[in-house]
């Protein structure tokens, strides 16, 4: 349901060097909307919503207390945190088809990997529950973001439709919606960034913060680009609010995953007397297929004309390794088998395992070690373990 934006009494663009175009004025039918809806009650409802990236659903939505959303309510401490609010009930408009380009600086020394983007938002489009389609945002990361029409790359781009919006005609709630990448946390290095908001409703749009915050490297300005998505050909100029404010940057919190959760192999040989030959050929990764091989020949080649093809390999796995290596005829034997995660498994010297797409997998270990069968080497012989740790 639109309505009378409360637009900037003085809308200012900024002038850039490097962005001739920058200093062209914005026509005021295109100039974004600083709009303002105030609560009846005087205490706005606020949500929490979360969007799950690889089901393309809203997962979750849930209401938060009249404080707003906290660090834990959210999940982890974000790594960068673009959420000093201007004000409760103020949010950017821009015409639709056009796209509002922020900026900033990344610098979470993490895995430079996103393991979610929570963005604020308000929305006076008519509610689901109403029989509306509720608010319509699409959303865009960039990596090397400059401003100015410095745009950098795009990363990612998602339209979301049905979030949640008003609850009543005077009274839309503020929500944040984070976007959870589950298993697959999108690449991101550290350094500057951009995130983009494409308009499509005329009713749905960012929250606006104050700027500029030198630490995050964020400035009082946002790029429009007419029409979206955001080309540098598309770019039409940098504006802010003027006198009015400094609030020409929009709510944004990044989530990186710490480098203790990334997927990690470590080869374990005691002393040293066993062979190596046991090898992972991908990461224990959620979500996707760990493999591993035994580097040893197949005992069925060289033109054998074979009557079946036997096991000659068997892999066992635990929970934990030996503090102290265990000599045995074979060599040393390296993982605690009392502590099994699985029964030993035969094979001809590969082995696969699908490992779920459950996130509470991250972290966990596993130690692995083979024995190559006398069909393949003159005795048993015991190989070298592998240290897996699952992860993203």
């Amino acid at each position: 349901m639109s309505r009378p934006p409360f637009t900037a009494a003085t809308l200012l663009l900024l002038a850039a060097a490097t962005a001739p175009s920058a200093q062209q004025g914005l026509p005021t039918a295109g100039a974004p909307q600083m709009r303002r809806v105030a609560s009846t009650n005087g205490h706005r409802p606020m949500l929490h919503a979360v969007y799950d990236v690889t089901e393309d659903r809203i997962r979750s939505v849930e209401t938060l207390g009249a404080g707003g959303p906290s660090s834990t309510q959210r999940g982890l401490p974000p790594c960068f945190d673009n959420s000093d609010y201007y004000l409760w009930d103020t949010y950017v408009v821009t015409d639709p088809g056009q796209e509002l380009v922020n900026w900033g600086r990344k610098n979470c020394s993490g895995a430079g990997r996103l393991r979610s983007v929570t963005i604020a938002y308000l929305s006076e489009a008519r509610s689901v529950a109403e029989g509306g389609p509720g608010g319509t945002l699409q959303v865009a990361l960039y990596n090397g973001t400059r401003g100015f029409n410095a745009l950098g790359t795009e990363i990612f781009r998602r339209t979301i439709t049905g979030l949640p919006s008003d609850f009543t005609p005077l009274d839309p709630p503020t929500v944040f919606l984070t976007l959870d990448f589950g298993a697959n946390p999108l690449p991101l290095a550290d350094g500057n960034f951009g995130w983009g908001f494409l308009q499509l409703d005329g009713d749905t749009g960012p929250m606006l913060v104050n700027a500029p915050n030198v630490a995050l490297g964020t400035v009082d300005a946002m790029d429009i680009y007419s029409p979206g998505p955001a080309r540098t050909d598309t770019y039409v100029g940098t504006f802010n609010y003027g006198a009015l404010c400094g609030c020409a940057s929009t709510w944004m919190q990044l989530d990186e995953i710490a480098n203790n959760e990334v997927a990690a192999t470590l080869v374990r040989n005691g002393s040293g007397v066993n062979p190596e030959l046991l090898e992972g050929l991908f990461p224990p990764r959620i979500g996707q297929v760990w493999a591993a091989r035994v580097d040893v020949p197949n005992p069925c080649t060289g033109g054998t004309l074979c009557a079946g093809n036997p096991d000659f390999t068997i892999l066992f796995t635990s929970a934990a390794q030996l503090a102290t290596p265990l000599a045995s005829p074979f060599g040393e034997i390296l993982i605690d088998r009392s502590l099994a995660r699985t029964a030993p498994l035969f094979g001809e010297g590969a082995y696969f395992y699908a490992i779920p797409p459950d996130t509470s997998l991250v972290g966990t270990m596993v130690f692995v070690q083979a024995a190559v069968l006398p069909d393949a080497l003159p005795t048993i012989t015991l190989t070298n373990a592998l240290q897996l740790r699952i992860g993203y």
